[in-house]
């Protein structure tokens, strides 16, 4: 892999593009076929809503982009989101913390929550070789019920459960934060920019010092990143926490996002919005940036409610979200060998 990069160069580019506009334009002309076809019945509190969105799919994409910069399919992006949302919210629903500073605890926590969860994959690949995808995927399901337990309102989260359909609700904040409107919005903005910031430092980070160069040394072939001294398990361990606390903090969020109205309409569990960010985004940290911005608009678009509650056309419309991963994951997955045809040859000779 070329971390910033996509070797596909323009015919990637062009295929996401493809891809998302047939997206975009197939949802709002199902929704127009729809007999209940009334958008300003829900699409009333587009600001805020655009804001926490476009925040929350920001920092999933950069939880699933920087354990892949470092050669790891973070697959437990969904178990790191869970645990983030359980640690803030039962940290709410604890009497004994001040509530004027449970926001910001609780979104600590919930970082706090994710970084040791990806550390948790990795570890268990280390000591009882359990591949971190196979990792990933049983702690996000042992973690579901942990979440619906410790949730204020169990009901009201359909970003944890594996439903096609959802119900449009108004914004509804968590009980006893008296958080309004303006004081949403106003924090909202600040995680947005705090998504950004990560953003542009990392990229920076990546480009220009000596453990950016590690880190794309492991990315593009970590047997070579071995042979040159990089300590490949620990740049990978980072990596994995990182992404884990992003995902984490998004996990927090929907304590008091609800989670966003617009993140209900997401058709498969919500934290698994880091993959077709990322894909979508071709693997690097720009891209990322322009299809959060890109989704969250979809998301919040009049129709895409109403096309995504219909059952019939709620698989079309996954398939379509993770579309890119064919064309991309090939070209962002790691060398195994040194050189890249010595590992061609040895790959062809074992079949």
């Amino acid at each position: 892999m070329i971390p910033g990069r996509c070797r596909g160069g323009v015919w990637s580019l062009l295929a996401n593009v493809a891809a998302f506009v047939l997206l975009a334009a197939g949802t709002q002309f199902l929704a127009r076929q729809a007999a209940a076809w009334n958008p300003a019945a829900w699409a009333a509190p587009w600001a805020g809503d655009f804001v926490f969105v476009a925040a929350g799919l920001l920092f999933l994409g950069l939880g699933f982009l920087m354990p892949l910069h470092a050669g790891v399919l973070n697959l437990g992006i969904h178990a790191q989101f869970l645990a983030g949302f359980a640690v803030a919210a039962a940290i709410v629903r604890t009497p004994s913390i001040d509530p004027a500073a449970r926001a910001g605890l609780a979104l600590a926590a919930g970082a706090g929550a994710g970084a040791l969860t990806g550390a948790v994959m990795l570890w268990l690949r280390r000591r009882f070789a359990v591949h971190e995808v196979m990792s990933g995927l049983l702690l996000g399901g042992a973690m579901i019920p942990i979440a619906r337990t410790v949730s204020p309102v169990p009901a009201a989260l359909p970003a944890l459960a594996f439903e096609w359909s959802h119900a449009p609700v108004l914004l509804q904040w968590t009980p006893g934060l008296g958080l309004g409107h303006t004081f949403l919005l106003t924090w909202g903005i600040l995680v947005l920019a705090l998504g950004l910031l990560i953003a542009l430092v990392f990229a920076h980070v990546l480009r220009t010092s000596a453990h950016g160069f590690d880190l794309r040394t492991v990315g593009s072939n970590p047997l070579a990143a071995v042979a040159a001294g990089v300590d490949v398990d620990l740049v990978q361990l980072w990596m994995l926490a990182a992404g884990g606390a992003c995902a984490g903090l998004t996990g927090a969020l929907q304590l008091w996002t609800h989670p966003a109205v617009a993140l209900e309409r997401w058709p498969f569990p919500l934290a698994f919005a880091g993959i077709t960010i990322a894909f979508y985004g071709l693997g690097s940290v720009r891209g990322v940036l322009v299809a959060s911005v890109a989704f969250a608009l979809w998301l919040n678009a009049p129709g895409t409610l109403v096309s995504l509650g219909d059952p019939r056309w709620g698989t079309a419309v996954s398939l379509l979200l993770v579309l890119p991963v064919l064309w991309n994951l090939p070209r962002l997955l790691p060398d195994q060998g040194a050189p890249r045809a010595l590992w061609r040859t040895r790959h062809r000779e074992t079949f």
